[in-house]
Parts: structure tokens; C-alpha cells; sequence
């Protein structure tokens, strides 16, 4: 019997959220911001550690996210305290300090941050009641438990090798939307961006290196389970956000103050960001919604067409997204991209297509069910040929 190790760390996913045989979390690494990193001579074995949960029926019904569901490795989020922080003053104080920013970026540094959203909005542990423990260690979110044990790593977005504090990078300038605050993006060097690396690391601390903890990243729908994205229906998405999310977002997706928050419009995140991709947030919504009783959406239809319906509407254009992904191209999720739509016949997102022919309102006024029209199984089809000019007459 193989022996357990217990990681006395806290938990990891976007969009940044993208990892090994395993489905990534959002990839959120703008690579413009600092010198890439010179790739190994030797990949890594980036195994996931009892990567079966991940398999199967363990997939379907997510075994995996339980604190105990490992053999060879377990989930044991610590407490900060001071037999947990080093004893290094200047280190302890970054690790103090990262939490802080994590947990609330957008009121500790809102001169770097363009919308609402912190690191806690998908790592867990914000002050929206949506917190089990610290940032980064709720196992129903995406937790950051072994994701620094895990870096640097290849990202495909840019083609290149990325480091924690180029991950984070990442996540501000797409996630959190800092084109639009004051001051953009922290440093590479900034005290700002050590101390999330501390804090990540500390949370990692017991993680193997180069091992994939069991609870890390997303699994995406593949196979039968995925639906092509021409086919995805946003309009009955949109009637099952009404049942299952506008309690804690809202009518009009903008949030409701000290519940959630924004999923469009000016306070969310960027359509450059990982979460703005239909599989990687379908796969959120899957495992971490809603928050606080998560796993209670399963269907891999629903996900599909809620994601749909919520990247069917405007959001904060990232400057550069034209950019990403230069070997591969755009993948056929990437529902903003200019090059997607092209390559799935269409002349705009569509998503937002399906939503105006239908009447239903793609910016942030409120959705009500009488926006929902009688024939709703009609978007299952591409209506790529169809026009918005008719549907205005």
C-alpha cells in the first residue's frame, strides 16, 4: 500500500487559469511583460498525483474534490501562525502581506486593478462569504495548494516558458483587467509581486515539485460530454443562469454587493482571459458553482450553455489578444477572438449572435423570462447564415 504524504498546505485553479494529461486552469500569463524563460533541456514528469480520481466515474461525480480522496497525497490546508511562518522577519512579512493582497486585490492595490475582481474570486477565501479558509485553500474553487511546486511551466498562449510571478503577472493583466487601472500591471520586482510568490509558496510548501496534486486544475468536458461550440445553446443558458446563478450575480451579471461577483461588462474580467473561454469556464461553473453547494450542476450540456450564455455578452477587449496562442492558433472555445470566428464561419462572437437574435440583451441591463423566447431549442443549431438586420425588421 503506497504510503500517504500529508501536505500541510493550503489548496488550486484559471483561468489562469492551462497543466499535464489533466485539464489546466485558466491561463492567465501575459508574456510581454518581462523576458521569457529559457526552457529545460528535459521536460518534467508532470504526473498527477493519484491522477485516477480524475478518471472514470470519479470524473463524472468529482471524488476528487475531497480533502481526503488521495492515497498518495492529501489535501490538509495549515493555519498562519507562527509555527507556520518562517522565521525569516522580512519573509514572514511577505508571506503576511501576499495573503493580504490575494484575499482582496482590488481594495489593497485598486491602482493596479481595472474591475472588482481579486485572486479570492476564483481561489477561494474572499470576504464575500465565498471563503473556506484562506485564499487559495477551498478545494470547491481553484485552489493554489502545490501550484508554485509546479512552476515554471510551458504556456502554449505565448509559446514560451512562465515563472509564478509571470502567472500572476498574467492574472492581472487579463483577470483583474489592469490595462484599465491607473498604473497596470505590478512589476516583475515589485515588493507586490514577491509577496503573492511568497504566499504561494508557502502555501506549496510539502507539495513534491513537478507534481500535480490530485485537486489541481479543471477537467474539461472531451469527447461525447463536449458540445461543439457552433452548438452550444446560450439562450437556454441564459434561462439556466436565471434558475442557478442570478440569486448571487444578479439579473444583469454585475454582481450583487458582498455576495458575488461581476461575470460581464466593465467590472469583470477581460475577454483575453481564460475564464472568457467556454470549456475552461464551463468547467468552473461545473466544479466551484454555486458556491456553497458546488457539484450540484453536473450536466455537461448545462455548463456548456451557461458558459455560453455568460461569454455571449461584452466585456473589457484585452489589448494584445491577437497575440496569443501564435503556433496553435486560438482554440475553438475562444469565442472573442477574431481568428475562432472566422475559422467557425461567423463574422462576430457566436454566442453574441445567438443571444441578439433571440432579444436577449448581451450588455449589462437585467434579464427577466420574458426575454426568454418560446423556442429555445431553435439555438441549438449554428444560425450562422442567419441575420440580426432581419431580426431588427
Amino acid at each position: 500500500m503506497k504510503r500517504k504524504l500529508l501536505i500541510l498546505s493550503g489548496v488550486l485553479i484559471l483561468a489562469v487559469l492551462a497543466g499535464c494529461s489533466a485539464p489546466t486552469a485558466p491561463d492567465d500569463s501575459d508574456d510581454e511583460t518581462s523576458d521569457p524563460i529559457e526552457a529545460p533541456a528535459e521536460w518534467p514528469d508532470r504526473n498527477v498525483l493519484d491522477g485516477d480520481l480524475r478518471e472514470g466515474e470519479s470524473k463524472d461525480n468529482l471524488e476528487y474534490r475531497n480533502e481526503t480522496a488521495g492515497e498518495e497525497i492529501q489535501f490538509s490546508p495549515k493555519e498562519m501562525n507562527e509555527s507556520t511562518l518562517p522565521e525569516n522577519e522580512n519573509e514572514r512579512e511577505l508571506v503576511i502581506y501576499g495573503r493580504e493582497i490575494m484575499e482582496n486585490t482590488s481594495e489593497e492595490l485598486p491602482e493596479h486593478v481595472g474591475n472588482e475582481l481579486s485572486c479570492a474570486s476564483c481561489h477561494g477565501g474572499s470576504e464575500l462569504g465565498m471563503s473556506q479558509g484562506m485564499v487559495g485553500q477551498d478545494i470547491n474553487m481553484i485552489p493554489l495548494v502545490g501550484t508554485h511546486a509546479d512552476l515554471p511551466e510551458w504556456t502554449s498562449r505565448r509559446d514560451r516558458m512562465r515563472d509564478s510571478r509571470q502567472r500572476l503577472m498574467g492574472c492581472f493583466d487579463r483577470s483583474m483587467n489592469s490595462q484599465d487601472s491607473e498604473e497596470g500591471t505590478p512589476e516583475y520586482d515589485s515588493r507586490e509581486m514577491q509577496a503573492m510568490e511568497a504566499y504561494m509558496q508557502w502555501l506549496s510548501e510539502g507539495v513534491p515539485t513537478k507534481g500535480q496534486p490530485y485537486w489541481s486544475h479543471l477537467n474539461k468536458a472531451e469527447g461525447d460530454e463536449r458540445v461543439p461550440v457552433e452548438e452550444i445553446n446560450p439562450v437556454r443558458g441564459a434561462e439556466l443562469y436565471l434558475e442557478n446563478c442570478a440569486s448571487c450575480h444578479g439579473d444583469d451579471g454585475q454582481g450583487i454587493e458582498d455576495t458575488a461577483t461581476a461575470l460581464w461588462g466593465p467590472d469583470s474580467f477581460n475577454d483575453g482571459a481564460g475564464m472568457s473561454r467556454i470549456y475552461t469556464s464551463s468547467a468552473f461553473i461545473r466544479e466551484a458553482m454555486p458556491y456553497g453547494a458546488p457539484h450540484t450542476l453536473t450536466d455537461w450540456r448545462d455548463v456548456q450553455d451557461i458558459a455560453g450564455f455568460m461569454n455571449g455578452h461584452d466585456r473589457p477587449e484585452f489589448v494584445g489578444k491577437e497575440d496569443d496562442f501564435p503556433t496553435t492558433g486560438p482554440p475553438e472555445e475562444g469565442v472573442y477572438y477574431e481568428r475562432t470566428q472566422e475559422d467557425l464561419g461567423y463574422d462576430m462572437n457566436p454566442m453574441q449572435k445567438k443571444l441578439e437574435l433571440a432579444g436577449i440583451p448581451t450588455g449589462t441591463e437585467s434579464l427577466s423570462e420574458d426575454d426568454i423566447p418560446d423556442d429555445v431549442d431553435r439555438y441549438d443549431q449554428p444560425l450562422r447564415e442567419e441575420s440580426l438586420d432581419e431580426t431588427d425588421d
